[in-house]
């Protein structure tokens, strides 16, 4: 890794382009958790097995590697290398003198056969290319080596890699590996190697902040594959043959050893210091002057280890404003918060998305002739307390600057999906009948696998990094429960406000309503975030592909969850009886019910399902804690248990599992369960969906249900709750209290999010030695 001269820094650059995505893409992901990275390889394959696409290397140069020497580089590079006796010519032919027949015909083991790879790499980087400087890396054969990691749990091991550390260090850092190789003697070993190269990869791009993308080389015999990944695709080249055509070879190795950092896949604008902080240069235009920004992290606030490096890939830490070399502005510098992450190409961005909600806001404000507007100004705060000097902002968190960095690569035109990389299985050819003389349904043969070739666009990304100016507490780790009361009964202003223009939130968790106060003191001021996945309503969009579900399944509302409305419901006032009637004019095929589409009141319902959980889930109390496991599980199609408890009246059972204290809660919240019902069911009877003002008595219902809870909040305001990254001391003893759900988001956005832990649950338990204070 280079070394910021001056600064005492080291820091690597990145680089990737864009295109636009054609509908859904769904694509399984995990988080690796505290595991050893190598133990879930076939976990990791597995997630990451839709996710390649190949080409053939002739393709693969041009289009993925660093850079493509040129003809004549490559040709003089053929001279040196033969004055050096390292090619020799063999029926007219070139080849390389110490492999004159392919490696598994050699008697020896992997290290020695493949030995003629370090003289090679030796040797071109001795030989200069024209424009071209020698960069740090160097080719080093390591075979029994663990990648050490700041994210625990990794023992990975490469046989070799190119690697910018010290030739003679005893050690592998992710953040020097620019590619990383795997070999083989026997064909056999084809889907293992390819699983040890995939799995030190997603170490790699899991670990090194810096990489905007990473490459790797298998060798099985004397046929080698180039591999690509980045955050939108992964690409593998066709195999050739290194025996017979060394000039590739020798291609490849002259282009890892004389390309630049950035075009290793290491990302210009983040350098990393000795000490393992990183230092973010953000792009910034004041007075119509251009200057740079840098932000300095200081803790981790949110990461993960996925299994998949395709996606989003989220980090969020708290940083500090400082100069290019790290050095603080001022001692008095107050601590921000910076979101790092890979969106949609054509998604809008944070900042903008916020910029257009404030605009619609102020939009109502003006028109004043709104049903909402005369209904809301009876409310506290009222329209007119938050219209003024622009009070609503502070329901939302402050960016302070942003940015929007490199593109990844587009997927190449000329490649195909590709499948069976990690498995010996040979897949089904589709379709596929079989009629054996007679009618039935046709069936796969055993052990076969088959695949669908759905439509997969393999959506371009952008990196987007956001500076948020306050640092504050997700409200799933406040800790008390009057505390988290308190927030959410803002956070209804907030999804109030958003209403009021005309938005849906869409993605309401424990993890993005936030609260910030200026001292320990000092009330909580709810702040509303992540708003990526917001966007104005409406009821005529009703393509599932293009509103799929999103969100965290502990949160999501039942409709969405459950892809379907309520039901309304109806009593029978006599006993049923089926007569000729019946036929005559029954039995017609129904139309399909319509996709369900998201609405306002679907934000609100995520606010009661965070309650719900939070006084069953967060208290340390076995009997709660059991109740709220049945219905809080990261499951995309909802147990019955969480259907039953929205859609039926909530049990005596409900009351009797809550802590003494909590358990006056439980009437108010059938009576708010009750209510929703009610408004969706009527909503839809009454073909209200697309009418605005029918969400008005939604948002009146949730401010009675606190306000009437505030009134008895002192018997129970004060019970306290488990935090997950920050246990409340008298309660890490508590038994069950470690088996609390955890929850995680699960996206199936736009594209190929779907899957994706939310980091919120997911912070590794060694990245770095700081820990965060706040949580955004």
């Amino acid at each position: 890794m280079r070394d910021v001269q001056g600064s005492g820094l080291t820091g690597p650059p990145a680089k990737s382009p864009p295109v636009s995505t054609g509908g859904p893409q769904r694509a399984t992901r995990s988080t690796g958790g505290d595991t050893q990275v190598a133990k879930p390889r076939d976990h990791i394959a597995e997630q990451m097995e839709e996710e390649f696409s190949v080409v053939s290397v002739e393709a693969f140069m041009p289009h993925y590697l660093p850079f493509e020497p040129a003809e004549d580089d490559v040709k003089q590079m053929d001279k040196s290398l033969a004055k050096m006796e390292i090619l020799v010519e063999v029926d007219g032919n070139p080849r390389f003198h110490e492999v004159l027949v392919p490696p598994c015909k050699i008697d020896g083991t992997e290290t020695p056969s493949y030995r003629l790879l370090d003289d090679v790499s030796r040797a071109i980087a001795s030989v200069p290319v024209e424009g071209r400087k020698r960069n740090r890396f160097s080719f080093r054969v390591c075979p029994d080596t663990v990648i050490k990691s700041q994210i625990a749990g990794s023992d990975n091991k490469v046989d070799g890699c190119f690697t910018s550390e010290d030739p003679e260090s005893k050690t592998l850092d992710t953040s020097h590996l620019a590619c990383i190789l795997e070999y083989g003697l026997n064909s056999t070993q084809v889907a293992e190697n390819n699983k040890q190269a995939l799995s030190a990869s997603v170490q790699i791009m899991n670990d090194d902040v810096c990489r905007m993308f990473t490459y790797g080389i298998t060798i099985i015999e004397d046929c080698v594959t180039l591999w690509y990944h980045s955050r939108s695709h992964s690409m593998i080249s066709e195999p050739f043959n290194f025996v017979e055509n060394p000039r590739l070879l020798i291609k490849v190795f002259m282009s890892f050893l004389f390309a630049t950092e950035e075009e290793l896949g290491y990302d210009p604008m983040v350098m990393r210091d000795a000490k393992g902080d990183y230092i973010y240069r953000i792009p910034s235009t004041e007075q119509g002057q251009q200057r740079d920004r840098f932000f300095r992290t200081t803790a981790s606030i949110a990461e993960y280890r996925s299994n998949n490096i395709t996606g989003r890939m989220a980090r969020v830490w708290k940083v500090v404003e400082c100069n290019p070399s790290g050095a603080v502005l001022s001692p008095s510098e107050p601590s921000r918060v910076l979101k790092d992450v890979w969106l949609e190409d054509s998604a809008l961005t944070e900042a903008q998305i916020q910029s257009q909600i404030f605009e619609d806001i102020q939009k109502f404000f003006r028109d004043k002739q709104d049903a909402r507007y005369l209904a809301f100004e009876r409310l506290r705060p009222s329209i007119s307390d938050l219209e003024r000097n622009d009070r609503y902002k502070k329901y939302f968190i402050e960016i302070v600057a942003d940015y929007e960095g490199r593109r990844t690569k587009p997927r190449s035109p000329n490649s195909q999906r590709k499948h069976m990389l990690f498995s010996t299985v040979e897949p089904l050819a589709l379709p596929t009948t079989s009629n054996r003389g007679g009618s039935g349904t046709p069936c796969p043969t055993e052990s076969k696998i088959t695949f669908d070739e759905g439509p997969r666009e393999f959506a371009p990304r952008k990196q987007y990094r956001v500076v948020f100016g306050e640092v504050c507490e997700a409200v799933g780790d406040l800790r008390t429960v009057g505390e988290v009361a308190d927030v959410l009964s803002q956070a209804v202003v907030a999804l109030r406000l958003m209403y009021c223009a005309g938005w849906v939130h869409r993605d309401i968790s424990s993890g993005n309503i936030l609260a910030h106060r200026r001292s320990s003191s000092s009330p909580w001021q709810v702040k509303l975030s992540d708003l990526e996945y917001a966007r104005q309503f409406s009821d005529s969009d009703r393509n599932v592909g293009d509103d799929p579900k999103i969100g965290t399944p502990y949160f999501m509302p039942h409709e969405i969850l459950s892809s379907r409305y309520i039901a309304p419901q109806s009593v029978t006032e006599k006993e049923p009886e089926l007569g000729d009637d019946d036929f005559r004019d029954g039995g017609a095929p129904q139309h399909p019910e319509p996709p369900t589409v998201y609405n306002f009141q679907h934000d609100l319902e995520s606010i009661w399902w965070i309650f719900v959980w939070t006084i069953t889930c967060r208290v340390s109390h076995e009997p709660s804690i059991a109740f709220g496991r049945k219905i809080f599980q990261n499951l995309m199609e909802p147990p019955l248990a969480r259907l039953r408890f929205l859609e039926e009246t909530i049990t005596q059972q409900f009351m009797g599992c809550l802590l003494s204290p909590l358990q006056q809660l439980a009437a108010p919240l059938e009576v708010l369960r009750s209510f929703m019902v009610v408004a969706y069911t009527y909503r839809r009877k009454a073909n209200g969906l697309a009418d605005l003002s029918s969400y008005v008595k939604a948002h009146q219902g949730f401010v009675i249900f606190f306000e009437k809870v505030k009134q008895s909040q002192a018997t129970w305001g004060d019970t306290l709750l488990v935090t997950y990254h920050r246990p409340v001391a008298s309660m890490t003893s508590v038994p069950g209290a470690a088996d609390i759900a955890k929850p995680t988001r699960l996206k199936r956005p736009r594209d190929d999010d779907a899957y994706e832990p939310d980091a919120e649950a997911q912070r590794p338990k060694s990245r770095r030695s700081k820990k965060a204070s706040g949580k955004t």
